[in-house]
């Protein structure tokens, strides 16, 4: 008699968060560039080490894995696609980054969020989890949701790290918390011999 396994285009690599090649820059002093100051005031403001960070997306992981079995994850960049690519890994699952933003580095700041890229076409007929580091507003979720659906996946929840307690709930979270939070990626990288 013959076996029923699901087939898989091959293992999945793991992600690794951190590169060996990569030396981090002490989490002495905040970092130059706020992202994502929480609208209507701040709770304080909340440091997360990359061990605490590790455990976090692990427990986020298993928490989905009890309700959702995606077959691909979908990392908003920026701090989606660390949170991202380590709950792929966590989950076993395929990674695919994408850029959404509503903020933009350049000069012009948009007042609604727009694709960079393009969503996956790999994603059709798929389970697919969007994730990003922190829901606020949800605008950016909710537009790479309706990308991922427009390529036809055939599921799509979604998931931050952290969530906001007045604002979007995705459909998974690590923690609902009005802190303002330091990822571990907000710190400038350096060199060997210490120069950004």
């Amino acid at each position: 008699m013959k076996s029923r396994r699901r087939k898989h285009p091959g293992k999945v690599p793991r992600i690794v968060s951190i590169p060996d090649d990569v030396v981090l820059a002490p989490q002495a002093e905040a970092p130059r560039l706020v992202a994502d100051e929480p609208s209507g005031g701040s709770s304080g403001v909340r440091e997360l080490g990359w061990a605490e960070f590790d455990r976090m997306v692990q427990s986020m992981a298993r928490a989905i894995r009890k309700r959702f079995q995606p077959d691909a994850v979908v990392g908003v960049a920026h701090g989606g696609v660390f949170v991202g690519g380590a709950v792929a890994s966590a989950l076993q699952c395929e990674f695919y980054p994408v850029r959404i933003s509503r903020r933009s580095r350049d000069k012009l700041v948009r007042k609604s969020p727009k694709l960079f890229g393009e969503m996956p076409k790999e994603l059709k007929g798929r389970k697919v989890l969007i994730v990003d580091d922190v829901a606020a507003s949800g605008e950016t979720l909710e537009l790479a949701k309706e990308l991922a659906r427009k390529v036809k996946a055939k599921e799509v929840e979604t998931a931050a790290l952290v969530s906001r307690s007045d604002g979007y709930t995705p459909d998974h979270s690590a923690v609902t918390s009005d802190a303002f939070f330091v990822f571990p990626w907000d710190y400038e990288a350096i060199t060997e011999r210490g120069v950004p």
